[in-house]
């Protein structure tokens, strides 16, 4: 019986025999350490990913000009900022065709999904200890699993877990160049402002994450923007709140009354009238909500908010591979006068024009307009 060759064999092997016979070496293994320490090896770079981050997006767009074709399965796309989505969209329709395999945290996922949508690789954003198990059955299913974050990250600043994140997502899908392109980028950004708070007093400051009717979800001791905050030069009231994130009570942040307050949103947030900010989002849409937010309950009462030191930016920022943007706010936020010559504005226009395969439009932060607050 005659052996049938498939058109994909064929091409590869005369591939290979044409890069044998100019003297081209043939792809190596790529080998990797991820961030839970753990030692990877692929065959080549990977063409299909599954993630349980859909923000994965935004780091791909990074170092990738067709990130999409990459996303062979995601976990609960409806994470990403509706604005990035519909801007993605536009340029990259297949993106409603990537389906939904497995979860964000390994507890609710099931291998068997991840497995259906025949990835090279699972790359884990979000870390969990449940993922080892999830990874075990994975790999002995012959899918190599790529650790983005991990234990690996505790104690790092923002500036060396964003970089290794883009540099193993570099190696695992041969961008390693253009990943390499936006740490030299970002690093001295983060540098010149850890250089300078270090020795500094901190103000005290209220994070009201994902601000909605009621005062305050915040950030707890474990989350790192409780960290990057204090790397920025700033104090978090909720430092001494245990676990990733928590509730402060009306009390609580009435007898702290900090001296900056800053509000994390998106646009999900309008349904709750609360603070709507991102791509897409007009800078007067995104200033009145911000008003209203802070002319109700105990938001009002504040001496930041009395004072003009009440300022929102982007969660999805706040939490990506470019929270470089949020991380410029908060230092000029917190120390306005040390901070005269970060421009978070221009560095994202820079992000636009140098990296990003779909630029980012909207209004990822502001400051509060003390002249729309209702009296």
């Amino acid at each position: 019986m005659p052996v049938q060759t498939t058109v994909p064999l064929v091409r590869l092997a005369a591939a290979f025999v044409i890069a044998l016979f100019l003297g081209v070496p043939a792809a190596a293994e790529i080998r990797l350490t991820d961030a839970a320490g753990r030692d990877v090896r692929l065959a080549i770079p990977a063409q299909r990913i599954a993630t349980n981050e859909s923000l994965l997006l935004l780091s791909l767009a990074l170092i990738d000009p067709d990130p999409v074709s990459r996303l062979a399965g995601w976990a609960a796309p409806q994470r990403i900022d509706r604005g990035f989505y519909q801007s993605f969209r536009a340029r990259f329709p297949s993106i409603d065709s990537i389906p939904v395999a497995g979860g964000v945290v390994g507890s609710k996922t099931s291998p068997e999904a991840i497995l259906a949508v025949k990835p090279d690789v699972f790359v884990v954003s979000l870390w969990d200890q449940s993922w080892t198990q999830v990874a075990a059955t994975l790999e002995a299913a012959g899918v190599p699993v790529v650790f983005l974050d991990g234990p690996a990250n505790d104690g790092r600043g923002p500036a060396e877990t964003t970089i290794s994140s883009i540099e193993l997502l570099g190696k695992v899908i041969g961008r390693e160049a253009q990943a390499h392109a936006f740490s030299d980028f970002v690093r001295p950004r983060y540098a010149l402002i850890t250089d300078r708070t270090r020795n500094l007093r901190r103000p005290s400051v209220l994070i009201d994450a994902h601000a909605g009717e009621d005062c305050c979800s915040t950030p707890g001791r474990d989350n790192r923007m409780t960290e990057y905050l204090k790397l920025a030069g700033g104090e978090s009231i909720s430092v001494g709140v245990p676990g990733y994130d928590g509730r402060l009570s009306a009390e609580y942040v009435l007898e702290k009354d900090p001296e900056v307050y800053i509000a994390t949103g998106g646009p999900h947030l309008a349904a709750q009238n609360g603070l709507v900010l991102g791509d897409d989002i007009t800078a007067d849409a995104a200033s009145r909500s911000f008003a209203m937010l802070v002319s109700s309950d105990l938001r009002s009462s504040l001496t930041a908010v009395r004072s003009g030191r009440a300022h929102a930016v982007s969660h999805q920022l706040s939490i990506s591979v470019l929270n470089v943007l949020a991380f410029e706010c908060y230092a000029r936020w917190i120390h306005p006068d040390l901070f005269t010559d970060i421009d978070p504005a221009a560095t994202l226009a820079e992000i636009n024009n140098r990296f990003l395969s779909v630029p980012l439009e909207g209004t990822f932060w502001l400051d509060l307009d003390v002249s729309r607050i209702a009296h």
